[in-house]
């Protein structure tokens, strides 16, 4: 029997929303996951009355929060970088973000987020099994994972149901959804960092969800005064650590079958799909955003001097606090020297696919293109 996971990400799942997930994929739980299922089923159930108490109590409140100023965006693929830029830049003061208790358990996090917190804390052991980086309470989370516990509307929904991938993917690209539906995400995203900005005193809200980088449209139009923060690495190193990572996240916590057919390649092509297409759209908005708006930096410039690049980000975006947060900074920094990253082989295959879709990837940011014979 495959054993009981309390860090699941949909342990925290409002039970209307883990109720339609499982209208959507049929109830096809696989039968070594039927245990987890009910206990995400139990856990919903016991905690709906305390959902419905958090909303009647505070969602007028948070409602009439307003954000004092737009949040500021951290964008880029998957494995590009995005969580050590957030986790450094989380450390000056100025700044809210989504702490792992209310990330997690976000419907009743008003409510019951103190006594849940040994509990969230024993999750986060193996929260990033795909590489070594530390997860901690005292460290952000991607907002898309407070999203999820009361939207469908998320393309991590194709780790726990493999099958409905397609399904999923219109998360990443709400373009895709039906007028209605777009709209519905627009609110409740809305409403999420109010809530987040209620949680946080009223701080501006720094944010990091890679499918983010698919949304761009939607939130230049809802925070026109947002900044973002691009990061982006080598597309080879980019698709093959993401391809693990969903992999290691679906061998954990995935709840349906597979679909038919090689899982790997499939995910594979998954992936560069959505990369050529995150990218394309990213790269035809990038001239509509004024120039202290956005700021474009590579993983391998931020990782050999992250409070150099930090201090270019400040300056290039216009924010102030940098030299009273550079001690911060640089005591972040310092502690993750001896961060080991992953390494990979690269199939012929991966290489091949990479060079057919992503020309346009590398003629603007002038990687280094492989061949296929190499591995």
């Amino acid at each position: 029997m495959k054993a009981l996971n309390p860090g699941h990400y949909l342990m925290g799942c409002r039970l209307d929303n883990w109720l339609r997930l499982l209208r959507q994929n049929r109830f096809a739980i696989r039968r070594e996951s039927i245990p987890q299922a009910l206990l995400i089923t139990a856990t919903a159930l016991a905690t709906a009355p305390l959902a419905l108490a958090e909303s009647a109590i505070f969602n007028r409140r948070i409602r009439s929060t307003p954000l004092a100023q737009d949040p500021v965006f951290i964008i880029g693929h998957w494995r590009s970088g995005t969580t050590y830029l957030q986790n450094i830049m989380s450390r000056d003061p100025q700044f809210g973000w989504a702490d792992p208790v209310s990330t997690t358990t976000m419907p009743i996090c008003l409510l019951m987020g103190r006594a849940v917190k040994s509990t969230v804390r024993r999750g986060l052991k193996d929260a990033r099994p795909m590489d070594n980086m530390h997860y901690g309470l005292d460290l952000p989370m991607e907002e898309t994972f407070a999203l999820l516990t009361v939207s469908d509307q998320s393309i991590i929904h194709m780790i726990a149901f493999p099958q409905e991938y397609r399904r999923y993917i219109a998360g990443a690209f709400v373009e895709d959804l039906p007028r209605e539906e777009r709209v519905a995400w627009e609110r409740t995203y809305d409403f999420l960092l109010r809530k987040l900005t209620y949680i946080c005193g009223g701080k501006q809200l720094l944010l990091k969800s890679p499918d983010n980088t698919a949304h761009m449209k939607e939130l230049m139009g809802m925070y026109p005064d947002a900044r973002f923060i691009n990061i982006h690495r080598d597309p080879y190193d980019t698709i093959r650590s993401t391809v693990h990572m969903f992999q290691k996240q679906m061998d954990q916590l995935r709840l349906s079958p597979l679909p038919d057919g090689d899982i790997g390649e499939l995910i594979e092509d998954t992936i560069i799909y959505i990369f050529e297409r995150m990218y394309r759209q990213l790269f035809s908005l990038m001239g509509a955003i004024p120039e202290n708006r956005l700021a474009d930096i590579a993983y391998t410039d931020f990782v050999k001097d992250p409070v150099g690049c930090l201090e270019g980000i400040y300056r290039k975006l216009e924010l102030d606090g940098f030299e009273a947060a550079r001690g911060r900074f640089q005591a972040y920094a310092a502690g993750q020297k001896d961060y080991v990253k992953n390494r990979f082989d690269y199939s012929p295959r991966l290489i091949r696919k990479v060079n057919e879709n992503l020309g346009f990837y590398f003629e603007r940011y002038g990687y280094p293109r492989r061949e296929e014979e190499r591995t």
